[in-house]
């Protein structure tokens, strides 16, 4: 009986510790944060105004304290979110308006080669082989341009459109680059026409493009990774490294990126998703910039990373269930036993 009841709370304290302590402190570790969203639109007005309503806060929280200089700067901060969000609301707005179901594939194959992508850009599926190599472009622009060849098929179409206008609000760096500090990939100015039938054109030669690509070798989850990842980061567990020099690399982020081999056991699967669809909501101020993939291509990349630093998982879920079928026989018997022994001394 005294086995038991010692059993009982032992029992109640791991329950304590594992249903209640834990999660709590979790909870304080990692605030909760919206799941991924894939519509960009809303995703980063949504974020704009929860910013701003947090400047609010401050700036009444600076006003009961009566601190000018607080006050001030709260103030300024308000007015800094609110241009944010009214820049995103406008950026968005005028997205959306762009028609891409009538984009033109032979029209934007015309209009990308008119326009000088492919002086940065290659599509190796299209039989445009990039016109610098790996090291000398990522010295030049800090790191490597991608090739396109699966664009089409890996990024949202919104997102495309909007990156082709502006990469700068596309991407969600607008705190790291500026007039004086250009990103490297220049906005879109048009060729001629008009402007938003153009990137609708340029959308659809890239979705025909990546269309064609799949058709005759399918886009795997490792494909997907190389293209939307592997310019910036390593994947030493699979021998896959950066494209990009890694000193230019570290100048133009500021610190080389992490490689990815065990990230998927010390973030998770749910957090992996979060940071790849929008990095700011999830480190707000980082470097690395919304990488704007579909859901579908999201998957595969967090599939592939898992598939790489965690694939014994499977195995070993099912060794864990044998293991405590294990210890659950073994204690029946451990009891049986110490019943026998301690019956024969009383």
């Amino acid at each position: 009986m005294k086995e038991l009841k010692i059993f009982a709370i032992v029992v109640i304290l791991s329950g304590i510790l594992y249903w209640g302590i834990e999660p709590y402190a979790h909870t304080k570790l990692h605030p909760h944060t919206a799941n991924a969203e894939y519509n960009f639109s809303k995703e980063d007005t949504d974020y704009a105004k929860h910013f701003l309503e947090q400047k609010k806060e401050a700036l009444e929280a600076a006003k009961a304290s009566g601190n000018k200089a607080s006050i001030d700067a709260a103030t300024k901060d308000v007015e800094t979110a609110q241009k944010i969000l009214d820049d995103y609301t406008a950026f968005w707005a005028d997205i959306n308006s762009i028609d891409l179901v009538k984009g033109d594939a032979a029209k934007g194959a015309e209009t990308f080669g008119a326009a000088g992508c492919i002086g940065c850009h290659g599509i190796e599926a299209a039989g445009m082989p990039a016109s610098m190599d790996a090291e000398t472009a990522s010295q030049s622009f800090g790191v490597v341009p991608p090739d396109l060849s699966t664009a089409g098929k890996i990024y949202d179409e919104r997102f495309l459109a909007a990156l082709i206008k502006n990469p700068t609000m596309a991407v969600k760096l607008s705190h790291k680059f500026n007039d004086e500090h250009p990103y490297p990939m220049t906005a879109f100015m048009g060729a001629g026409g008009d402007i938003n039938a153009e990137v609708a054109d340029i959308v659809a030669y890239l979705k025909k493009v990546s269309a064609d690509a799949d058709a005759k070798s399918k886009i795997t989850d490792e494909k997907v990774f190389a293209d939307a990842c592997q310019r910036c980061h390593d994947m030493k567990y699979d021998k896959k490294y950066t494209l990009s020099n890694k000193a230019s690399l570290a100048a133009y982020m500021g610190s080389n990126p992490p490689d990815l081999s065990m990230m998927i056991r010390s973030k998770g699967a749910d957090y992996l998703h979060k940071f790849i669809n929008d990095t700011q909501k999830m480190l707000p101020g980082t470097a690395m910039p919304r990488v704007g993939l579909n859901k579908a291509a999201e998957d595969d990349i967090v599939s592939y990373i898992e598939k790489v630093g965690d694939s014994k998982k499977a195995e070993r879920e099912s060794t864990g269930l044998y293991v405590m079928i294990y210890f659950f026989i073994l204690g029946i018997f451990a009891w049986l036993w110490k019943r026998k022994v301690w019956s024969e001394l009383h």
